[in-house]
């Protein structure tokens, strides 16, 4: 098991520095989340009921779509960091301003369905906005050969910020109460504001060039990656393990919500309940990526079969005993596995391919198939609820289906990376003999062997990458 990435060998100790201050930026922004999430869900159960999930969902998707339109405009009118300072000023603001407003009002503002939905978008928007500048930031910053060494700690940091956002709420949900904590964040949010800053003023980066954003780079390449994944089998599989895994996460989370709904009453208890959810969930993904990463990531085809088959298993306990500790287990290995392996082997699959495929197909697949699935998974659960209202067995049911569907495309895109390994890959055929497609997609491949820790985060409209791309930067 290599841990240089995690233990900075080989690097200065300017370089040292800007690992540690940038790892710590990121436990500060992903423990602030942490703390957020049980908070909104706890909130839309205890006022509105399981029954909501789907809406609000629909509806924070497409909240989180205008956000990023407005966002790509004004980021080029601003510089690097004043983007960090005016996102963690707007933020700490709202958060405050929430806060005040149930100080005044209290439970009679706190039960009303517009400012329920209105918390849960919050969180939303900020799991998106604030952790994809921060991963903007980092790659403006680290370059090519310094993220391959300095990743593993960065992400390890935002992996252990999930686990101490999650005990926080969990061993304090009681004595400080849910509405406090978004005192609490706000102030987490002015901390790593002055943190970013802080960088900004060791590192003393050159001026980012402004001629044209990340997310217009992105839409463009995401429209011409489509053509790219029409003509590629291997991409096609890809695309419907994310499509499958989308369906499962919605229906085994809306399992998970009614359970805990009907086992706690108050919010206080169900605020606890999701922030030690939290903690298991980002210790499953500490375990998962130091011992499952490094042994599973080589061989490729056992590793995309882990996480849907550890989560058939778990969806059948649950369907067997709907109790709250099954629940804890299927909830903390979708998370868990999610967070680490999951998403680790997901984006080393386009490290084979050409410059082409790798960022246009993967543009594509990030800012239209993923969120797609997830309006379309929201919209499978709201007939669903029409149909069996809030019920726990027929959610699981569906959702072992889409989990069929997940082994079965990971089964597939397991033999096809096994039978052409990128070391074998030939122009004008492949170990196996294939021609056409799968010559054509062999000729394409390069070899890479760099992997770092990846923290993907659910909820959030892009993911990690494992190298530091050339023409993009990914939000987690």
């Amino acid at each position: 098991m290599n841990f240089d990435g995690i233990l900075l060998r080989g690097l200065n100790r300017q370089q040292q520095l800007k690992a540690v201050m940038l790892s710590v930026w990121f436990f500060l922004t992903v423990a602030t989340l942490w703390i957020l999430k049980p908070v909104r869900v706890a909130s839309l159960l205890a006022h509105l009921g399981s029954t909501e999930t789907p809406y609000v969902r629909l509806a924070g998707v497409a909240t989180v779509a205008v956000v990023v339109m407005l966002y790509s405009i004004a980021v080029n009118k601003l510089s690097r960091v004043a983007v960090v300072r005016w996102s963690s000023v707007i933020f700490g603001s709202l958060l405050v301003l929430f806060w005040t407003a149930l100080q005044i009002w209290g439970a009679a503002l706190g039960g009303q369905r517009w400012f329920v939905w209105a918390v849960y978008i919050l969180v939303e928007i900020y799991s998106v906005t604030m952790i994809g500048i921060f991963w903007t930031y980092t790659n403006d910053v680290v370059t090519e050969v310094e993220s391959n060494k300095m990743y593993g700690l960065i992400g390890l940091g935002g992996i252990l910020g999930g686990v101490a956002g999650g005990a926080f709420v969990d061993g304090f949900a009681r004595s400080i109460g849910p509405i406090h904590f978004l005192l609490v964040c706000a102030g987490l949010v002015g901390v790593t504001a002055g943190l970013g800053s802080m960088v900004e003023a060791v590192l003393k980066p050159p001026p980012r060039q402004t001629s044209k954003t990340d997310d217009e780079v992105k839409f463009k390449d995401g429209l011409e990656g489509a053509h790219e994944v029409a003509k590629s089998r291997y991409l096609q599989w890809l695309v419907a393990i994310v499509i499958a895994y989308e369906f499962t996460a919605t229906l085994t989370d809306f399992g998970v919500n009614v359970i805990f709904e009907r086992a706690f009453t108050s919010d206080v208890e169900l605020t606890k309940m999701y922030g030690r959810l939290g903690w298991i969930a980002s210790g499953t993904a500490v375990v998962a990526q130091l011992v499952l990463v490094p042994l599973l990531l080589p061989k490729k085809h056992i590793a995309l079969l882990v996480p849907p088959v550890v989560m058939f298993g778990g969806a059948v306990a649950t369907l067997v005993f709907p109790v709250v500790a099954a629940a804890l287990v299927l909830s903390a290995a979708d998370r868990g596995l999610n967070y680490s392996l999951q998403q680790a082997v997901k984006e080393s699959l386009y490290v084979p391919l050409t410059d082409a495929q790798k960022y246009k197909s993967k543009a594509f697949i990030d800012m239209f198939v993923d969120r797609l699935a997830k309006a379309g998974a929201a919209f499978a659960l709201i007939a669903l609820i029409q149909v069996w209202g809030a019920a726990v067995r027929p959610a699981i049911v569906v959702s072992l289906f889409s989990m069929l569907v997940w082994i079965a495309a990971a089964h597939r895109l397991g033999l096809r990376f096994r039978k052409a390994p990128p070391e074998q890959q030939k122009p004008t055929s492949t170990s196996s003999g294939e021609t056409g497609e799968g010559a054509a997609e062999a000729s394409q491949v390069r070899p890479s062997s760099d992997v770092t820790v990846n923290t993907g985060l659910k909820g959030s409209f892009d993911n990690l990458p494992m190298v530091r791309p050339h023409t993009e930067k990914d939000a987690a």
